[in-house]
């Protein structure tokens, strides 16, 4: 990723500032980037770009006062992958951490979320995204101020559930939804739970008065019951 250094800033002010009668240093060796603050943020961007695209637009998400800024950028898509940049930058521009992921298919802009409800906000990054469903890599604040990769999570509604678990919601088709339930383990997720919802009877079975569940996968010593219960679990 480009950006202005205080060195780059300087060399241009000392440039204008320089009689006629002395040549400027040659166009490509002052040439740099804008400021992050000088940058759109990502919300203005994607509204003007569009998501899943080719290649995306250099912008800026905000974390919080006093907190750094996420610079985003990516490589062009070539034979269907491309890399996903996010600059960590503190408050005078330098850079704190660089995160990469590799991307299928398309682009499409990160944003920041308190996943695991900490208060500290996170980082969804999207590595593919379908026509309905989004697979995500999640990066985690962690207590020292850095990001840590969690896992990857895959749906079309991904949120905490009131019970303090991780619901990630995804469409099979139409008629049939998957929703797997996480919990964070040693800062990396665990799936606790996966449950498919659908409207339709299977072949055999007689019409449903309301959708069915089934739980098809439970981690040992976690009671199935409650995830197909009324009012189970979902994203708040």
């Amino acid at each position: 990723m480009m950006r202005t250094s205080l060195a780059g800033i300087a060399l241009l002010m000392a440039a204008a500032c320089t009689p006629e009668t002395v040549e400027a240093p040659p166009a490509d060796e002052t040439a740099t980037a804008p400021l992050a603050a000088e940058l759109q943020t990502c919300a203005i961007t994607e509204s003007a770009t569009g998501a899943m695209i080719p290649q995306l637009s250099t912008c800026t998400i905000a974390l919080g006062e006093g907190q750094p800024t996420l610079s985003v950028s990516s490589d062009p898509m070539a034979d269907g992958e491309g890399t996903l940049r996010l600059d960590v930058l503190d408050a005078s521009g330098a850079s704190l951490q660089v995160i990469e992921e590799t991307a299928t298919g398309s682009y499409s802009y990160p944003y920041i979320e308190d996943i695991d409800g900490d208060g500290a906000a996170d980082i969804m990054v999207p590595l593919l995204t379908g026509n309905v469903n989004t697979n995500y890599a999640v990066w985690l604040k962690a207590a020292d101020g850095s990001f840590k990769r969690a896992g990857e999570l895959s749906g079309v509604s991904i949120g905490q559930t009131p019970e303090g678990m991780i619901a990630a919601s995804g469409r099979s088709n139409a008629a049939e939804w998957e929703t797997g339930y996480y919990r964070l383990t040693d800062g990396a997720l665990e799936e606790i739970a996966a449950v498919v919802n659908r409207v339709d009877p299977e072949p055999g079975e007689p019409p449903l008065t309301a959708p069915a569940c089934e739980v098809i996968r439970i981690l040992d010593g976690i009671d199935p019951a409650p995830f197909c219960a009324e009012g189970a679990p979902g994203p708040g």
